[in-house]
């Protein structure tokens, strides 16, 4: 048995393949015309329109107006007014930060070139968890840095001293009293004085016996003479 040269089997093997490929490529051909048809089916419509806030007539700035899944879209200019060509059937969605999504269904059967409209965007604020700064990672290692805070022993000692018993006695004895102090004082002092000024002496009920009894055995007159 002669041996086959290399070329050979090549080439039975591109044959062998050539098939395949060959009714693939004439499938695509033939699917190529229908979606074209199916595409020129579609008329192209110029959609335009306004953004606003709610109910309101304050334009949105920067909405972004595209048919999702192509290449087509806009965003609104600074006074919220925009213009975007698309085809019957397409679903476009209007998007911002800060509003919710919404969306805009052009009819499949809609025969006229030009589509108006006034968008209406709903407010949705996004609100951001919450972060916590934080100089150390860990509570722990928080309260670890503050245990290992060293106070000089100059403020120590003065706060040791000014916050003894002994010396804080002193200084309450010794500190002269501010304007209102002196004048509560002064006013207590008077009204003591008033109450000795009218103050009558009182006699004990037991002793008016050992008086009456003084009177009647003469002991005053005895005591005058």
């Amino acid at each position: 048995m002669l041996p086959v040269p290399l070329h050979t089997l090549a080439l039975k093997s591109c044959r062998k393949l050539a098939l395949p490929v060959f009714i693939l490529l004439l499938t695509l051909v033939c699917m190529m015309p229908k979606q074209a048809a199916a595409q020129g089916n579609k008329r192209v419509v110029q959609l335009s329109g306004f953004v606003a806030v709610g109910d309101s007539l304050y334009g949105v700035t920067g909405v972004s107006v595209y048919v999702p899944g192509t290449n087509r879209g806009t965003q609104t200019n600074e006074y919220g007014f925009f213009s975007l060509p698309v085809l019957n059937g397409d679903s476009v969605m209007f998007s911002a930060l800060g509003y919710k999504k919404q969306f805009l269904k052009i009819p499949n059967n809609y025969s006229s070139q030009s589509y108006s409209i006034i968008m209406q965007m709903q407010e949705d604020p996004t609100e951001l968890p919450i972060v916590d700064v934080f100089p150390w990672p860990t509570e722990r290692d928080f309260e670890q840095a503050v245990l290992n805070v060293k106070l000089p022993d100059e403020g120590r000692a003065t706060a040791m001293r000014n916050l003894d018993p002994d010396r804080l006695r002193e200084l309450f004895e010794t500190t002269p009293m501010d304007g209102s102090g002196n004048f509560k004082t002064w006013n207590q002092q008077q009204i003591q004085q008033q109450q000795n000024r009218y103050m009558y002496p009182t006699i004990s009920p037991f002793a008016i016996p050992f008086l009456i009894k003084s009177i009647m055995d003469g002991d005053f007159k005895s005591k005058k003479k």
